[in-house]
């Protein structure tokens, strides 16, 4: 029986980079739109105290590995105590061995951000210099540190429920990005008006959109990444109408976007929207910004075969370098 590697969130932060990640997001992306993955949509199973539990299953075909992410998405007084724990487990499917354990909280936010900065590196203006992060908790955060990574950002506009939530990361965030401006912003309309790209990361429950067509400049990037199921949404149905729209898998997003979902459930929208998975325009297989005055939104729900592909990055790097703890289970 062969070992099975243990890797705690300690060593995942260590190893979890946007260096690191970016680059399997695009490799990941790419295969989703080849189907040279397996994948199966989010299971989830929901508890009274809003604890949802959610089973996220794929296979990497050309790596031999199959996995899921097994993890508890909070309800909101779990989310007050910042719980929010689960794991990855990877088999060889030659073998039929687990390889791996892997911690996968610090997984989801950090590979959520690198698919951002993925579809905004081919998508968004080459000139864009200014970001507007609606949301500054975790995600918020990571996503300043993953678009940094490919534009050349000057000013971050900043908007939050929390003000003083906002000050506080604003104080951190300008140790770590001295060459940033950071404008604390009253509204959601305030801070996008002059942003280039705008990255939607709060916890997606709301039903009134946040992001209003009115005040997005002409040739702006959206990331929306907030809401991940059919019962709220960040945008509005005038945005979605006028954007060229990218996804990050078709299949999961008609069933799980709801920044087009509810806006079709209430009539704001006549229809889905037609989506291209952001796959195919890394590969070249798919244009992707036609002009410069176009508005680009790129819906990503989060799947499951970008956490294995994440986890499987994790495991050959502390193999390769004995890192980890090895047990037979």
């Amino acid at each position: 029986m062969s070992n099975t590697l243990i890797i705690g969130r300690k060593l995942c932060s260590y190893i979890l980079t946007q260096e690191r990640v970016i680059p399997v997001m695009k490799d990941c992306l790419k295969s989703i739109s080849r189907k040279e993955t397996k994948v199966m949509q989010r299971m989830m199973i929901p508890h009274d105290n809003g604890n949802m539990l959610a089973l996220m299953p794929a296979s990497l075909i050309g790596e031999s590995v199959t996995g899921a992410k097994v993890i508890i998405f909070p309800g909101k007084e779990t989310a007050k105590m910042g719980t929010q724990q689960g794991i990855i487990p990877l088999f060889d499917t030659n073998t039929g061995a687990l390889k791996a354990i892997v911690d996968a909280e610090l997984i989801t936010v950090i590979r959520t951000a690198a698919t951002s900065a993925r579809a905004t590196d081919v998508l968004a203006r080459k000139d864009a210099r200014t970001l507007a992060i609606l949301g500054i908790g975790k995600e918020g955060t990571e996503h300043i540190n993953a678009i940094s990574k490919v534009r050349n950002i000057d000013t971050v506009f900043i908007w939050n429920r929390s003000r003083e939530r906002a000050e506080t990361a604003v104080k951190t965030l300008s140790e770590k990005h001295g060459n940033i401006k950071f404008v604390i912003c009253d509204t959601p309309n305030e801070a996008t008006e002059n942003a280039d790209i705008i990255c939607t990361t709060t916890n997606g429950r709301m039903t009134e959109p946040l992001l209003s067509f009115e005040h997005i400049k002409k040739g702006a990037h959206i990331n929306a990444v907030g809401t991940c199921s059919p019962n709220g949404r960040e945008i509005d149905a005038k945005t979605v109408a006028n954007s060229n729209i990218f996804c990050d898998w078709k299949e999961a997003c008609e069933r799980d976007a709801g920044d087009f979902i509810y806006s079709v459930n209430c009539g704001d929208l006549e229809r889905m929207p037609n989506m291209t998975e952001i796959g195919c325009v890394i590969s070249g297989d798919a244009p992707g910004r036609k002009s410069d005055d176009e508005i680009t939104l790129f819906e990503s729900v989060g799947i499951s075969v970008e956490d294995i592909a994440t986890a499987e990055m994790i495991y050959a790097y502390a193999k390769k370098n004995n890192l980890g703890v090895s047990v037979e289970i």
